[in-house]
C-alpha cells in the first residue's frame, strides 16, 4: 500500500469525487453520502487467510479532504 503510493492516489480520487458530488447532488453531505474507498488486490486474496485478506477499506476524515482541497486547489475560482 505504502510503496505503491496507493494512499495518495485514493485520497486524490476521494477529493475529486467529493467535489463532483457537491456540484451534482443536492443536499450532499460527505458524512452520510460518501462510502469510502475499497482496494481489492486480486493477486493478494487468499481464502485460507480469511475473507478480508487482500481487501483494503478506508474512509478519510472530512478534515483530511478539506485540507487536500485547500492545498491542491488554493486560489481555485468557480
Amino acid at each position: 500500500m505504502l510503496s505503491g503510493f496507493y494512499f495518495l492516489q485514493y485520497h486524490i480520487y476521494c477529493l475529486a469525487l467529493h467535489l463532483y458530488l457537491q456540484k451534482r447532488l443536492p443536499g450532499y453531505r460527505y458524512e452520510s453520502h460518501f462510502g469510502g474507498v475499497f482496494y481489492v488486490f486480486l493477486r493478494g486474496i487468499k481464502q485460507n487467510l480469511g475473507p478480508d485478506y487482500g481487501i483494503f477499506h478506508d474512509l478519510p476524515d472530512l478534515s483530511t479532504i478539506k485540507t487536500l482541497h485547500a492545498k491542491f486547489l488554493a486560489g481555485e475560482t468557480t
